[in-house]
């Protein structure tokens, strides 16, 4: 009796000591605001999410920092995510998978004579940094994460939608010149990519700024990447979600066909930008809105 109760409780002992030494796969969400869950509540960003979404046998962490670039004009740069704690944070991280969300602050430097309420406004980045330069950037943050000890898979994300004449963001100068530097370079150093742009493409998962996800749009995100991370489809309230090669599409309503579509048309020029509440067209959510005739993006196959 005493020693079969002495196998017992020993065999539950191993039990509990495997459950709490099994390995996770380390996850590092690196990047922006959108990232870092600007306006969001404690526990909405869209890492916290993930992490609910892939389980234990993941450790997910968020090393967003809001308003930063990819761009690295040196030490001295009080906007490059290369200078921030958690850069180097999420490098002593070790990660085994990392997710790079970066770009969409880099716009910026693109972004000129954008009207709002009918003025111009003064984006004091335009022109102050060499396109030239953000290629080599980028491929260095890419360098950097893929040559860790663990050798982790590293994803990189085409920006999705934003549109803020305030903030000098806007989605022509994403579409245009932030998401294909990001394509171009990761397609030339095998990373594969998730493209938000044509993902994450709902009004209603934005803060009424027009950039950031909110708690619903925060948990769409997380599970565009979740998919693109596992290769898995997962169905939402929201759409329905289908494989393409190479990136993950999604399937709706009429007015999502629509974003998929989306060529990066914005708010420029439009009186009375509001905000910049606008939705993935350009058109404002608080105007009835005219025909519109979506362009056909074509997105190249890898």
């Amino acid at each position: 009796m005493g020693i079969s109760r002495g196998l017992t409780l020993a065999v539950v002992a191993a039990t509990v000591f495997a459950g709490t030494t099994m390995a996770q796969t380390r996850v590092a969400c690196v990047g922006n605001s959108i990232t870092a869950g600007y306006g969001l509540g404690w526990q909405e960003d869209y890492p916290f999410q993930l992490q609910e979404m892939l389980g234990d046998s993941y450790k997910v962490q968020n090393f967003g920092v809001s308003s930063m670039t990819f761009a690295n004009k040196g030490p001295s740069d009080n906007m490059s995510y290369w200078n921030t704690d958690k850069f180097k944070a999420a490098l002593e991280f070790n990660p085994e998978i990392v997710v790079i969300e970066l770009g969409t602050n880099d716009s910026k430097f693109f972004t000129n004579n954008c009207i709002e309420n009918g003025q111009p406004t003064y984006n004091y980045n335009y022109g102050q940094y060499e396109k030239e330069q953000l290629y080599k950037d980028y491929e260095a943050l890419l360098d950097t994460f893929m040559h860790l000890p663990a050798s982790p898979k590293v994803y990189a994300t085409l920006q999705p939608y934003s549109n803020n004449c305030g903030w000098g963001i806007m989605d022509t100068a994403i579409v245009n010149q932030i998401n294909p530097i990001i394509q171009a370079v990761a397609t030339r150093k095998g990373v594969e990519i998730i493209d938000l742009h044509s993902q994450f493409n709902t009004p209603e998962w934005f803060l009424a700024d027009s950039v950031h996800p909110n708690a619903t749009g925060a948990k769409e995100l997380a599970r565009i990447i979740k998919e693109g991370i596992l290769k898995v489809p997962e169905t939402s309230d929201s759409t329905t979600a289908i494989r393409g090669k190479g990136f993950v599409r999604s399937a709706g309503s009429s007015r999502e066909q629509d974003a998929r579509d989306f060529a990066g048309q914005d708010a420029q020029g439009l009186e009375q930008q509001d905000a910049c509440r606008f939705d993935v067209q350009g058109r404002k959510l608080n105007a009835k809105p005219k025909r519109f005739t979506p362009a056909i993006r074509q997105v190249k196959k890898r």
